[in-house]
């Protein structure tokens, strides 16, 4: 039984990064992962990655002033959503990146837009 719950939840988990988000310009991104952070100050920080091959330099490739309206969305959907079921969050960070990055790895041929909210009952608000 106990090999069937971790079976069960590594399959959750590998579903949710698979999951596919059609933004309001058209482009999909796909859901990498989330996690939180605590500050040195008492806050805590709500960080969701997602991939898109889309972004970039180069010719047919989408800047940040292409996709900051979908970063936007991305907080006010999936961010929102996130931070209630989570539940005392002070900012929560969208990051879109061209391939997927282990965390904490650099990676100088990566793109990422980034951006940081406060979330509000109002929707997030760009910091």
């Amino acid at each position: 039984m106990r090999w069937l719950t971790v079976s069960l939840a590594l399959w959750t988990g590998a579903a949710a990064q698979a999951q596919e988000i059609v933004m309001p310009s058209g482009l999909t991104v796909a859901f990498l992962d989330r996690f939180i952070e605590a500050q040195s100050g008492g806050e805590r920080w709500l960080t969701l990655r997602y991939v898109t091959t889309r972004i970039g330099a180069g010719e047919g490739k989408l800047g940040y002033d292409d996709v900051v309206d979908d970063i936007d969305a991305l907080c006010d959907g999936e961010g929102l959503a996130a931070a209630s079921e989570v539940g005392d969050v002070d900012q929560v960070v969208i990051t879109l990146m061209d391939r997927a990055v282990e965390r904490g790895v650099h990676d100088p041929d990566a793109t990422m837009f980034i951006g940081a909210y406060r979330p509000t009952e109002d929707g997030c608000v760009w910091e």
